[in-house]
């Protein structure tokens, strides 16, 4: 019996060729798209699951408040936290904390320098939570100067060699001993070059900053019991918060002001975007459309096939009758049907992994993922193959085998079977549903498309086109002659005629502000105290960006006593309530503990992407910053601009690698998830516009094909070409129009929350919609326009003929 249902449904197949290739290059497109999506969302997924406790292991979020309002949510906490949580709380079991060197450093081991990131100070204990693979040697993080180096950073200073026993220095005062070799995966939100012991940092900075509270640069994780509730544990922090906070002579409670949270460590790389990330996370509403976009294109497949077999029932119905009339029963027609599906799946479904197979390189690049080959040895994969293969089977299959098996025989067989009205209404409901989701994806596209645009064009309040960042000299830095190496450098430069401004700080455009401290107006409440951002410049720094000066001036050489002044922006004015830039000018303020004199207010600029809104900030003078060296250069010649500054740097700063980048790339790299998003939904949402024209293609010609009959007479009867072209169209217009009328509003609601997570954003227009109208209108059109004037172009001698 299976032999003879097999070569019926391969006789079947051979009979109707066009149909079978349209449902195989359908199903086999939506099949490859889902199934590389399912494993870049896998992908996405899988950060952190590698450590063996990560259901029990938490990151602890601060938040600030003032005044009932949340100030701002932070991915570091005080260093007292960690250490206090584990003695107070018996259902932690465990904690650790870890300090990043921010901005990085030059390791430097024999005569190699290089400037490295991802630098940490790191407990003992570090490596008893979290399950980073130790490869060689033993973790000694309980000792100062002791490290743990990633291998891949290690193959860069000791190649083959073992880099346990080895000494390296970062900076000018501190060295290491590497006493093992660690892996740093792929799919952590944390990522390490070095770790060095925390004990270091007492010898560095003396054993009081281990009781800071304010100081809020520390990542704390903790470990939880088994069967123990953080939400049970969160409702205790308020009374820890009072008992070890410092008091502020306010009269508020601490806990007032300061909130701790446990943030899940598996929910970190998607659902975090807190200030002072260890790094940049993901996106997990990116993720749930991408997800959203793979059961599109699978649902239009699968309805395509629906639709083409259904729309065939008349033509099938004659050998539905002889079947019935010779013996045949509902069941064994419902068998034979359904394997006519699962064929053309099975086809689909092969085809498809050769489609995945030859897109993974492409698919890399464009959603900066490191797929390999290696994942069609993944069971996952092949477990979501079957999954969707006998899923397509079932649902594609069901519905037309129930339909095609019902028929009655005697009406068949007098001619007298017609198109089913019920039949006919689900085409065109089925039809409708495909056409709402490619409006959606397009408009959907168009909007992300118009965000992306506006983040990378908008005018950011500075200049940083041509301007070349020269990473700050790492040994030397702390030598006292430095001021006098960097005024050299810097007179060195101003004789090429190709550089025009140099300028020195503590921070670049593009990069979160870490220098941080309470500030208050002198005269306030000490409960209108406001977290105050802080950059170090010089002289030139306004100068050499283009900030835009408010009221008061700028720093001077001749303003002698600018080391005890201060030069607010315009959100800093507006938190102290200063009224106006001009009135700011005279009024006194206190960062932590310095008193500083309002000289000068510049307009906001974007130091950091437009996800984010802007920050009271502080410029203050700081002569020698050491963190980056800000040129502004003429690129018509630029090859030899960068060799002049390499070797001027060589001269002046000996033993230091010339680390650099461009300020516009860098600051760009911000908008890295929404590009890659970008990308993808486009490419995936062009797909699965696509797939729903192959079916709307075929549904067309087999409309095209059961009005032959009527075609012929209209012509005979005069009508023209246009006329039986607006005939056989308008009906499929008409359901554009209805999906259009349908999606609009949903996609404007779904896409207006998805812009609400940036601080600065588009507004949705009313073209965008007109736009995703018209093109669903032209593609729809397009589409059934070959059917339709073929058909409209047939000799009406043939076509009365045919029937």
């Amino acid at each position: 019996m299976l032999k003879n249902y097999l070569i019926t449904t391969l006789r079947s197949i051979a009979k109707r060729k066009a149909f079978t290739l349209l449902n195989v290059f359908g199903l086999s497109i939506g099949l490859a798209a889902s199934l590389l999506i399912l494993q870049y969302v896998k992908d996405e997924l899988s950060f952190d699951d590698f450590h063996a406790k990560h259901e029990n292991i938490y990151r602890v979020e601060f938040d600030a408040y003032r005044d009932g309002k949340q100030i701002f949510r932070c991915a570091t906490a005080f260093p007292k936290v960690a250490p206090m949580l584990k003695a107070d709380f018996p259902e932690v079991e465990d904690a650790t904390r870890l300090y990043l060197r921010y901005g990085g450093g030059v390791i430097r081991y024999n005569e190699t320098a290089i400037k490295e990131d991802n630098l940490f100070q790191a407990e003992q204990n570090f490596f008893s939570i979290f399950s980073y693979p130790l490869l060689s040697g033993v973790a000694k993080l309980d000792q100062p100067n002791t490290a743990i180096v990633e291998k891949e950073t290690a193959r860069k200073y000791f190649g083959d060699a073992d880099p346990v026993g080895k000494r390296i220095r970062f900076g000018d005062n501190e060295e290491y001993e590497i006493t093992g070799v660690m892996e740093s995966p792929v799919n952590s939100h944390l990522k390490f070059s070095f770790l060095f012991s925390y004990p270091t940092l007492v010898t560095l900075w003396g054993e009081q900053f281990e009781n800071a509270w304010g100081w809020y640069d520390f990542y704390n994780y903790v470990l939880l019991k088994p069967g123990s509730s953080p939400e049970a544990l969160e409702a205790k922090f308020p009374a820890f918060v009072d008992k070890y906070g410092t008091n502020n002579n306010s009269g508020i409670k601490e806990s007032e002001r300061t909130k701790f949270v446990l943030q899940p460590l598996k929910e970190i790389h998607l659902y975090s975007d807190l200030i002072q990330e260890a790094g940049v996370n993901g996106n997990g509403t990116a993720v749930y459309f991408l997800m959203i976009i793979a059961l599109f294109i699978l649902v239009i497949a699968w309805v395509n096939y629906i639709n083409l077999s259904t729309a065939r029932a008349v033509e099938r119905a004659k050998e539905v009758g002889i079947r019935k009339s010779i013996g045949a029963h509902r069941a064994q027609l419902i068998y034979q049907f359904i394997s006519e599906a699962f064929v053309i799946n099975l086809a689909a479904a092969l085809f498809g992994l050769l489609l995945v197979y030859l897109a993974i390189p492409a698919f890399n690049e464009m959603a900066d993922k490191h797929l390999t080959f290696s994942v069609f040895a993944d069971k996952n994969l092949w477990f979501s193959l079957a999954a969707l293969f006998m899923t397509g089977s079932l649902f594609s299959g069901l519905y037309p085998a129930f339909i095609l098996s019902s028929y009655q025989p005697a009406k068949v067989l007098k001619g007298s079977m017609k198109g089913s009205r019920d039949g006919l209404f689900l085409r065109k409901g089925l039809v409708v549903g495909q056409f709402i989701f490619s409006v959606a994806l397009i408009a959907g596209t168009l909007i992300v498309y118009r965000q992306l645009q506006f983040m990378q064009n908008r005018d950011l309040g500075i200049n940083i086109d041509q301007t070349v960042v020269i990473n700050g000299p790492g040994f030397l830095a702390q030598d006292s002659l430095y001021g006098n190496y960097l005024q050299v450098y810097k007179n060195s430069l101003a004789a090429h005629p190709a550089v025009k401004n140099f300028t020195a700080a503590t921070e670049v455009p593009g990069n979160l502000i870490y220098w941080t401290n309470g500030a208050q107006r002198i005269g306030d409440e000490v409960s209108q105290r406001n977290q105050m951002y802080i950059m170090g410049i010089d002289h030139d720094f306004f100068k050499t960006f283009g900030n835009t000066l408010l009221s008061g001036r700028g720093y001077a050489f001749e303003f002698t006593a600018d080391s005890s002044s201060v030069i607010l922006n315009r959100k800093a004015v507006e938190i102290f309530n200063m009224e106006t830039p001009e009135n700011a000018i005279g009024q006194r303020i206190r960062i932590g503990g310095d008193t500083l004199n309002v000289v000068g207010v510049v307009e906001n600029y974007h130091q950091e992407g437009l996800k984010q809104d802007f920050r009271p900030t502080a410029f203050r003078l700081v002569q020698n910053a050491r963190s980056y060296f800000c040129v502004k250069v003429d690129t018509d010649k630029l090859g030899q601009t960068m060799a002049f500054l390499k070797e001027k740097y060589a001269e002046v700063f000996p033993n230091n690698p010339f680390d650099y980048f461009f300020l516009d790339t860098f600051f760009n790299r911000q908008y890295k998830n929404e590009r890659q998003f970008g990308s993808v939904f486009g490419f995936f949402a062009g797909l699965a516009i696509f797939v729903a024209c192959l079916g709307l293609f075929g549904l067309a010609s087999f409309t095209a094909a059961q009005r032959t009959k009527e075609i012929g007479i209209r012509k005979v009867l005069g009508s023209s070409v246009s006329a039986v072209f607006i005939l056989l169209s308008k009906d499929f217009l008409r359901l554009v129009a209805i999906a259009n009328v349908i999606a609009i509003p949903v996609v404007w609601y779904i896409m207006n929350q998805w812009l609400d997570s940036f601080a600065f954003r588009v507004s949705i227009d009313v073209w965008i919609f007109i736009v995703a109208a018209v093109l669903t209108t032209l593609i729809a059109l397009i589409t059934v326009s070959y059917q339709s004037i073929s058909a409209a172009t047939t000799n009406p001698v043939k076509s009365l003929r045919y029937e």
